[in-house]
């Protein structure tokens, strides 16, 4: 009879561990689908974001495609400089500039900044260069994105050169 009831707690003592190990269940959501902004000024990819969570979790419902990222309206820029070379001598053009990038909001943000130029009478919208360092702006805080850029005149000879505008679109609030 010992033996029975030694063999029943042993039983039941494996049985609340197994049970113990289905509450433990868990899955993972993606909580920010993965993304990628291509231009011609290059690319940047936003990864995929997951998470663990419960088993009993609820379906996160399927997030609507955004056509356009929203602009940092709190936002101003100031073009520190701008230099044209039309020909450097090396059949190339220079192109450089400086712009300080305002966030006067209150908001951590990531985003890109687009620029707008006007290149020979011709406007063209952009991405900022990956390497631009300005892909998160603290809230109240200023940026420099620096650009430099040698064409050969094949491609174009630039004889007139202005930026038009500057916008932040963000793609995350921090």
């Amino acid at each position: 009879m010992k033996n029975l009831v030694l063999l029943f707690c042993v039983v039941l003592l494996f049985a609340c561990s197994s049970n113990s190990e289905e509450n433990e269940c868990t899955k993972e959501i993606i909580v920010q689908y993965g993304f990628t902004i291509r231009t011609p000024s290059g690319t940047t990819s936003i990864p995929q974001l997951t998470q663990e969570v419960p088993c009993d979790f609820p379906e996160p419902t399927v997030a609507q495609t955004i056509q356009e990222l929203p602009r940092l309206q709190n936002f101003s820029y100031q073009i520190l400089s701008l230099n044209v070379v039309p020909d450097t001598g090396n059949n190339t053009s220079r192109i450089e500039y400086s712009v300080q990038l305002n966030n006067l909001s209150n908001e951590n943000v990531k985003g890109i900044p687009y620029i707008t130029t006007r290149v020979n009478n011709q406007s063209f919208t952009a991405s900022a260069p990956n390497n631009s360092g300005c892909l998160e702006l603290q809230a109240n805080s200023s940026c420099i994105l620096n650009y430099s850029v040698e064409e050969s005149h094949s491609i174009a000879i630039v004889t007139d050169y202005v930026i038009e505008n500057v916008e932040y679109l963000i793609y995350n609030s921090l």
